[in-house]
């Protein structure tokens, strides 16, 4: 897991996450951050990286290593993510396992090396680190137009791992030409060329940079995509956008399986009816109660005015001890937008009238009749 924060730029931040933030806020977020990169003081070196390390689970071949860096005043970043001890070159189990001693390590990726030093034993330590940006890298960068990135943005590049690899595969699945901020801002949120390259598999080659941050920050993701394609052949086609929807209203795969398993009518949903499925609290087993009690074809409107209107389980359940089954959606509707609750129904039968319509009960509702 990684965990971070920056200050937020909003001003290169793709417009459907900028609704999801507000200017200068810390946000934080798995697998990385939101970040800043944009303005003059991203130009600067930080004035301090500190480092500090803890085992990760059971699993002495990982660790968690977080890293707290102070760009200026007011302004900081914290990298914690586990990794692998032998991505950290120079420190070994056996010096974390042992007793407090001096460590020196270093963090290289293609895009800079963080070099530390300080204490480390009894499974956790703590020092300082320096930062170096990687030359070659940026002429690589520009090389292809994109430019070279500044120190902050070649930091976040470096503890994203964000390289030669990702920006190759972007330019093969025919990507426009990303910034050196874009980079940052994919390194940020994790965003690696497997990621990238399996979005292609999935039918998804999107235009630019920020409409896969967009894809990751809402976390669609390559599994959830095709996982829904499974389910049925109208969400086998999915535009980006329906696909952020749907994750930004917790529709997940489980829920279209039961959704769907509850009958022919809901085998095939839209994208579409599943958010206003969703958005109105129409789970499973409140869908499932529907179909079971109403009359005639139930479809995904039907379901969704029932939920606007508050057309509960257990409201079909009294009606259905009152001897009242078989309603239509419509005439249920009817029902709850005009006040006939299982008491007034009970309240009517015991003054000896058992035959009673939906029809009429809403008229003697809006005609005030009240049962003696």
């Amino acid at each position: 897991m990684m965990l971070g924060h920056e200050k937020l730029a909003l001003g290169r931040v793709p417009f459907t996450w900028r609704k999801l933030v507000t200017a200068g806020a810390i946000a934080a977020c798995a697998p990385a951050v939101t970040a800043s990169f944009a303005g003059p003081a991203a130009a600067q070196e930080p004035s301090s990286i500190e480092w500090s390390i803890r085992p990760h689970g059971a699993d002495s071949g990982q660790v968690q290593l977080t890293i707290e860096t102070q760009w200026r005043p007011g302004s900081e970043s914290m990298w914690s993510n586990n990794r692998p001890i032998s991505e950290l070159h120079g420190l070994s189990a056996t010096q974390l396992a042992g007793p407090p001693a001096p460590v020196r390590f270093a963090l290289v990726r293609d895009a800079g090396r963080l070099d530390c030093s300080g204490t480390a034993g009894g499974w956790s330590g703590s020092g300082a680190c320096s930062f170096s940006v990687d030359p070659r890298f940026a002429k690589y960068l520009q090389q292809r137009g994109i430019g070279a990135p500044t120190p902050r943005e070649a930091f976040a590049l470096t503890m994203g791992g964000v390289g030669r690899e990702l920006i190759d595969s972007m330019q093969e699945i025919g990507y426009a030409r990303p910034t050196a901020g874009q980079l940052a801002d994919m390194a940020v949120q994790g965003i690696s060329a497997d990621y990238v390259r399996g979005l292609a598999r999935s039918g998804y080659r999107l235009r630019s940079a920020d409409d896969v941050i967009n894809f990751k920050v809402h976390g669609v993701s390559v599994e959830y995509i095709r996982e829904m394609a499974a389910i049925g052949p109208k969400l086998q086609h999915l535009s980006g956008d329906e696909l952020v929807t749907l994750r930004n209203h917790g529709v997940t795969p489980e829920y279209v399986r039961q959704i769907a398993a509850i009958g022919p009518q809901f085998a095939n949903l839209s994208a579409d009816d599943l958010v206003e499925l969703s958005i109105h609290g129409a789970r499973a087993d409140l869908v499932r109660a529907y179909a079971a009690y109403t009359r005639g074809a139930l479809n995904a409107s039907d379901v969704v005015d029932m939920a606007i209107h508050g057309v509960t389980a257990d409201y079909l359940d009294q009606l259905s001890a009152l001897g009242y089954r078989g309603f239509s959606a419509d005439e249920l509707v009817n029902l709850r937008i005009h006040g006939v609750t299982p008491d007034y129904i009970r309240r009517l039968q015991q003054s000896g009238m058992t035959r009673v319509s939906a029809e009429q009960l809403v008229r003697l509702r809006l005609a005030g009749y009240e049962p003696r």
